[in-house]
């Protein structure tokens, strides 16, 4: 057997009185693609962190090349072969592809810019990624950034590449490329560590997975040799055979471990023009929200969409499919009345985009909730409690307090009637938020607004980066509220939870929107496709 190019040997990590990680081991040999898959919480980032010498453990060793290794920074990790490409990239927008690459250099010394250029081409060629090192990194959508990132993990000829949460953003057509970039490392003697959620990505491209469950590694074995139900009990219980896995396990259809296998070679272009298609049949509820020739700019002018409109009804939930950067923050946001269309018009009830009054105090009090896309962001305030950041959209209601005096045992309790109701991991409502995983980081953001039953929901990617149970937990609410007839827009990149959820679908690409349609009257392909500009 190969010596292994990284194994981990009894690897510990304690945060306080949490054991993140514990007696791991684990190895990863040439050639090998190994899923790494958890829950939120189990551990997966605690590891990551380690092998990218961002953290280092308490008790045990981290052998790289069958030698001990001390990874005591980033740097160190990739003097020693190992490139990570975390799930939130690290880019200068104004540098060129070049100038990003010499970043992730060790001892590169001066820079020739004409060498550069040809090494990054080198890279590219070998790896099959195709990106231009002129271009400037701010100028390249999603997929071309991740591009990018992996470029500058592997301009150290690494030994062993880590991809954190991979295809969360990805177009089916670009999580193609990327995996036939898996295939041609592996097939040129490179481990590749993939950490997931995505069971597709597990059984469309690795070797072996391994299961870690409240921070213990339950299960290390073939692909080939488990099942989505198998690994679903693993996580959700740290053993096979749990009955709380099947209807977990049911929601995965094979249609769903296809969408994004690797293809021998990148899909071609795609006829330019759409084929014309009626719009889909709006479902019987009343208009909560509609849109009107509404145009938005980005903040450097561009146009993010131009002449969008639809009307968004109760009891339904209206897909906005698309890359990030098509327009979709700029969408919700104007929605949320955080920003006003650059023209057209939104309405909600008496309100609408054109009156003074169009701001998120007067659109929550008219019944708005918004999950934002950045939980860590724009979602919560990661030092403050539970009761505190539950208190963020609802200062201002009569049984909170009175102006700005709070009822604080009142807000204790409705706290604690949260953390109950939406099964939020926390030793209570006084616990800072930033403390916990961020799956019940974002069940908190889901209770705080959902639990007044609100009559519009804007739902920005709300399960991206969550585990199984959660993204169930996360779409069974969605389901509840809409059929309680909420009216919900629900913007995601995934394809399968779009085909899961969504009444119509729109898909927002290069400042054009086609749809509304429904899911039944087109096919993932072509979303895809629509996605992707096609």
């Amino acid at each position: 057997m190969a010596q292994p190019v990284l194994a981990m040997d009894g690897l510990t990590k304690r945060y306080g009185e949490v054991t993140a990680v514990r007696s791991l081991d684990l190895a990863v040999a040439p050639g090998e693609v190994l899923a790494l898959i958890g829950e939120n919480g189990a551990g997966k980032s605690t590891v990551v962190n380690m092998i990218a010498g961002m953290t280092a453990p308490d008790a045990g060793v981290i052998l790289v090349g069958g030698a001990r290794a001390a990874l005591s920074s980033a740097r160190a990790a990739r003097a020693l072969g190992i490139g990570v490409v975390h799930q939130h990239y690290a880019l200068v927008p104004s540098f060129t592809v070049a100038e990003t690459v010499a970043l992730g250099r060790v001892g590169a010394g001066r820079l020739d810019p004409a060498a550069l250029a040809a090494r990054v081409r080198d890279i590219s060629d070998r790896a099959g990624i195709v990106v231009d090192p002129a271009a400037q990194v701010g100028s390249l959508d999603v997929a071309g950034q991740q591009r990018v990132e992996i470029l500058k993990a592997l301009s150290q000829d690494v030994r062993l590449l880590l991809l954190d949460e991979p295809t969360t953003v990805l177009t089916p057509e670009d999580a193609a490329r990327l995996f036939a970039m898996v295939a041609r490392l592996k097939a040129s003697g490179v481990a590749v560590i993939l950490v997931t959620h995505r069971l597709d990505n597990v059984f469309g491209v690795c070797d072996r997975v391994a299961v870690l469950h409240a921070g213990v590694k339950v299960a290390d074995l073939p692909v080939a040799r488990t099942s989505p139900r198998d690994l679903v009990s693993l996580m959700i219980s740290g053993r096979t055979g749990d009955s709380g896995a099947d209807g977990l396990a049911q929601r995965l259809s094979s249609e769903d471990l296809t969408l994004h296998q690797p293809a021998a070679d990148p899909p071609g272009p795609a006829p330019a023009r759409v084929p014309a298609r009626a719009a889909a049949a709006p479902p019987p509820g009343p208009v909560r929200m509609g849109l009107e020739g509404v145009a938005l700019h980005r903040a450097n002018g561009s146009v993010a969409v131009a002449g969008l409109g639809f009307a968004l009804h109760g009891g339904e939930i209206l897909a906005v499919a698309g890359v990030d950067g098509n327009g979709q923050s700029e969408l919700v946001d104007a929605m949320a009345g955080l920003s006003r269309p650059d023209r057209g018009i939104i309405r909600m009830g008496a309100l609408d985009s054109g009156q003074e009054g169009w701001n998120p105090r007067a659109l929550r009090r008219a019944g708005l909730a918004h999950i934002p896309a950045d939980r860590r962001r724009n979602g919560i305030l990661p030092g403050r409690s539970l009761t505190e950041n539950l208190l963020l959209s609802r200062f201002f209601r009569p049984a909170a307090g009175r102006g700005w005096l709070i009822d604080r045992t009142r807000a204790e309790g409705e706290a604690r009637a949260a953390i109950g109701a939406f099964d939020i991991r926390t030793t209570g409502p006084a616990q800072p938020v930033g403390r916990l995983s961020g799956g019940n980081q974002q069940k908190l953001v889901l209770a705080r607004e959902l639990m007044d039953d609100p009559a519009v929901i804007l739902a920005a990617h709300p399960s991206r980066g969550l585990d199984v149970r959660t993204i169930a937990f996360v779409q069974d609410q969605l389901r509840r509220h809409r059929d309680r007839g909420a009216a919900i827009l629900l913007v995601s990149a995934d394809l399968g939870e779009i085909w899961g959820l969504a009444d119509r679908v729109v898909t927002l690409s290069s400042g054009r929107a086609r749809g509304p349609v429904a899911p039944g009257d087109t096919s993932r392909e072509e979303i895809g496709g629509w996605m992707a500009g096609h």
